[in-house]
């Protein structure tokens, strides 16, 4: 693991729970203030100073966190100590934020280090709500033989299993892209543990088949959903059409979204931006356009997926002068750019070889601290370079050194005369 990803670990921790006040603090006076006597007739208050807030648990020291192996195990050490806090095993925020950054930087043992720590604390470990908690944590890191250990050794700590945890094993399982155990595993909560699912669960496998490109097998699990008395929701109607757009399947997604409609189920911008990427994928720009006026009518305002969707569709076209009148009515329309729009923006301006306009939307987004790529950046900066943009290059490099959230450096040609 990099520096940088121990860094973003530490400061993780900069949270406080419990109030300290420094001695020092209140008893340090100069000379002057010892001696200095107040007016008569005036009447002074005091205002107490805040209370500093003491960490959750003291960190190891920044200047101690390098690429050692053995220095972040320190911080796993450290880690678990706090545990035994009480608040602190309820604070997920904590454990998301740790285990999301071991997650990407593959430091799987540790994860499993930290949350095998937490069965010794056994009355937690009745909470269904807890255990849950940790299952989720370990999908999301795609460990699901962890998260099915756990669900089986519930029973063992007293521990209820119903639709709660059955669908936090779901959704381990959907997570870690497990997608064909799926199935067999709905079957067996159903069928073996005697557990009736939910809206939740009906959810989740929808998503399932959705992402396994079996949308039969997802209408068909919206039947048995209202079948067994569970509402469909517009978020189950927006899931499946986003399925069945993206895979090209626009008279089934056109079809359900009259059932939709029929139940009186009105469509959000999620909705319209499925059938908008759907458009899309058919070649059919133009009515993706007729759409955006449709979701104005109907009182619903595109998003930044929406506008991400068109640009998108234009660069496929390789229309640059199309990509560029959207991202300004974009811009125009105060809807804020994000990661996805830089990164679709500024390679394909390189590519069509205006780096200016790609510096200018590079900048924009590094202003905003978004990091547009390391790749992306590096394109521009070698464009402006052979342009001779001498100005442009050094305030791109300028900005990627003043960074505090890019952890790397552009490379320039052993014979440039640009300097950050």
């Amino acid at each position: 693991m990099s520096s940088a990803a121990y860094n973003r670990l530490q400061n993780i921790f900069k949270t406080s729970t419990t109030a300290s006040v420094s001695p020092s603090s209140t008893t340090t006076k100069t000379l002057k203030e010892k001696t200095k006597r107040p007016k008569k007739n005036i009447t002074t208050t005091v205002i107490p100073k805040p209370k500093k807030e003491k960490l959750a648990f003291e960190p190891l020291p920044m200047s101690k966190l390098t690429d050692s192996l053995a220095n972040l195990k320190m911080f796993i050490d450290t880690f678990k100590r706090a545990s035994n806090s009480g608040p602190f095993r309820y604070s997920y925020k904590y454990y998301e934020e740790v285990v999301s950054h071991l997650a990407r930087a593959r430091q799987y043992s540790y994860i499993e280090e930290i949350l095998q720590h937490q069965k010794r604390y056994k009355i937690d470990m009745s909470n269904e709500s807890f255990v849950v908690r940790l299952m989720s944590l370990y999908g999301k890191s795609r460990m699901y033989e962890h998260a099915r250990k756990l669900f089986d050794e519930m029973p063992e700590f007293n521990c209820p299993r119903t639709v709660l945890s059955a669908n936090a094993l779901l959704a381990a399982c959907v997570n870690s892209k497990r997608l064909n155990e799926m199935p067999e595993l709905f079957r067996e909560l159903r069928e073996e543990l005697c557990i009736k699912p939910d809206e939740v669960s009906y959810n989740v496998v929808i998503k399932a088949y959705c992402e396994m490109d079996a949308t039969d097998s997802a209408l068909l699990a919206i039947d048995e959903m209202e079948r067994n008395g569970c509402e469909c929701s517009l978020y189950t109607y927006n899931t499946i059409l986003d399925g069945l757009y993206g895979n090209g399947k626009i008279s089934d997604a056109d079809k359900l979204w009259e059932v939709m409609e029929n139940k009186n189920i009105q469509p959000d911008v999620r909705t319209y931006n499925a059938k908008l990427r759907g458009l899309i994928v058919d070649k059919r720009i133009n009515e993706a356009i007729e759409l955006l006026d449709v979701m104005r009518s109907n009182g619903v305002k595109p998003d930044v997926y929406t506008y991400n969707g068109l640009i998108n569709g234009f660069v496929k076209e390789d229309n640059l002068a199309e990509v560029k009148k959207w991202y300004e009515e974009m811009v125009k329309n105060e809807i804020v750019p994000d990661s996805v729009t830089y990164r679709i923006i500024v390679p394909f301006a390189s590519r069509k070889g205006d780096y200016l306009f790609g510096f200018e939307v590079s900048k924009e987004g590094l202003l905003r601290e978004i990091n547009v790529g390391r790749s992306n950046l590096q394109g521009v900066l070698d464009g402006l370079l052979k342009l001779s943009a001498s100005d442009e290059s050094r305030e791109l490099l300028k900005l990627v050194k003043a960074s505090n959230f890019i952890y790397y450096k552009l490379n320039l040609p052993g014979d440039s005369d640009v300097e950050a």
